[in-house]
């Protein structure tokens, strides 16, 4: 079990965020995994393997700390010297709804340092997509961005689905199967061993014990 801290990129309003939203059950800016203690927590998601859903949930304070917390697990590894198409459904059954949730893909080393890439909605409607290397979170899409295509609220069912054109080197993100963006890395990775999964972010300011954070994912 690992765990880094991240450094933060982008001002007091971010998902990845520093101090919290007010208490509000839904705040205007995201909260994601910047500035948050980043730990694999695989004791946290729960797998269905008939039915392929892996469930995460926790209300345990521990994880609220000064900026919260993000905790990833993987369960899947790139068997082949190419990218193998990641595509998952999840959803955000509680916790609030301002804080992220998605994917984490090209797990690995890369110079002797820890490297993946990530990408994270949020049930308001709020995607990103960035890189965590050496310990440090950074946006790779410029921050977080609307999209009309992320169903929103509670409850409500999305798939990220993430390609890899080998032309192009670009890596292509598809919500709900619309076209949302391209991304590249300047870092030498490889496919082949590289290991994907899920991530939570927990906000400094969730309602526990009383409301826990509850995901689940559904690899498709």
């Amino acid at each position: 079990m690992r765990t880094v801290k991240l450094m933060a990129a982008i001002p007091a309003i971010a998902l990845l965020a520093s101090c919290g939203p007010a208490p509000l059950e839904e705040a205007s800016a995201p909260e994601s995994m910047e500035q948050t203690s980043v730990k694999e927590e695989s004791s946290l998601f729960t797998a269905d393997l008939q039915s392929k859903i892996f469930t995460f949930e926790t209300n345990d304070k521990k994880y609220l700390g000064e900026r919260g917390f993000t905790l990833w697990t993987v369960q899947g590894t790139n068997g082949s010297d190419s990218f193998e198409p990641v595509e998952v459904k999840l959803c955000k059954e509680s916790g609030r709804t301002e804080a992220g949730f998605g994917i984490v893909f090209c797990e690995q080393e890369t110079g002797g340092r820890p490297f993946m890439l990530a990408v994270l909605i949020n049930a308001n409607g709020y995607y990103t997509v960035g890189k965590v290397c050496d310990g440090v979170f950074g946006h790779i899409n410029d921050g977080w961005k609307n999209s009309n295509y992320i169903n929103r609220g509670h409850g409500i069912k999305n798939t990220i689905a993430v390609a890899y054109d080998a032309g192009t080197k670009n890596f292509l993100l598809k919500i709900n199967g619309y076209e949302t963006t391209s991304f590249t890395v300047s870092e030498q990775i490889a496919f082949k061993g590289s290991r994907s999964g899920f991530a939570v972010v927990i906000a400094d300011n969730e309602n526990f014990p009383g409301k826990p954070v509850r995901v689940t994912f559904e690899n498709k």
